[in-house]
């Protein structure tokens, strides 16, 4: 009889972490998947050393290290990521989400910041000698990525006679710029939380018109953490207080 309960009682466990890890136990971690730590990402498999989402994937794959975990990449489009932490599904968002405000949601919260950003144009370097402010784009056509800073940017600072193109990535984005379809990319200019500049782009690449999204503040970005990951906030927080950053 007590074996027979002792086996129901495994079943039961067992379902409930298949239904979405209420019960998935990792030392001092409760995650949707036992052992394993579940992130959003917005590319499969970023190759080049300037992409920010190549650095991140390697930041979290050092955190997942040093607690004994796996890793099960969800990769998603960036615009609403930032909820789906909140909605059980996903432990972490990594798809460097700026701390907005209107980007909290209930059952998720931000980490402390592990870098920030500045706005900035990306154009053709043949370019350069015409274009050095979002003024100069009148007439001309700027690329966003859907829900990210940049768009609120680019939509607050263009004057009338500036085309947006919107797309879900910046693959998107940089096809039509080879093929000449865009004149310019909203992008950043990634910087260390202690100032210091992440390198983005080669030589082969121009930026200009850099400022700060909103005059004298930092645009941070965070991890979006899922509240029912137990203990997880602190651990990301802990491990961003003590690890820099590198690209």
């Amino acid at each position: 009889m007590a074996s027979q309960r002792a086996a129901r009682l495994a079943t039961v466990l067992t379902s409930a972490v298949l239904l979405g890890g209420a019960w998935a136990d990792v030392g001092d971690f409760r995650t949707l998947v036992a052992g394993t730590i579940t992130v959003a990402v917005t590319s499969a498999a970023p190759s080049s050393p300037y992409d920010s989402q190549a650095w991140i994937r390697r930041y979290v794959e050092r955190f997942a290290d040093e607690h004994h975990l796996a890793i099960a990449w969800v990769v998603v489009p960036f615009d609403q990521s930032w909820l789906r932490a909140g909605r059980d599904e996903v432990d972490l968002v990594a798809t460097n989400v700026a701390s907005f405000p209107d980007r909290a949601s209930a059952g998720a919260t931000f980490s402390a910041p592990f870098l920030f950003e500045r706005r900035a144009l990306r154009i053709h370097p043949t370019d350069a000698p015409r274009y050095a402010h979002m003024n100069d784009f009148v007439g001309k056509t700027v690329g966003v990525v859907r829900g990210m800073a940049a768009e609120r940017d680019v939509r607050r600072r263009a004057p009338a006679g500036v085309t947006i193109a919107t797309a879900g990535t910046f693959g998107e984005l940089y096809d039509q710029f080879d093929a000449g379809r865009l004149d310019a990319i909203a992008e950043a200019e990634y910087y260390a939380v202690d100032g210091r500049i992440i390198p983005s782009h080669g030589p082969e690449v121009v930026l200009i018109d850099l400022h700060d999204l909103n005059p004298g503040q930092r645009e941070e970005s965070v991890f979006v953490v899922r509240d029912k990951s137990t203990n997880l906030l602190a651990a990301v927080n802990a491990f961003i207080a003590r690890t820099p950053l590198r690209p």
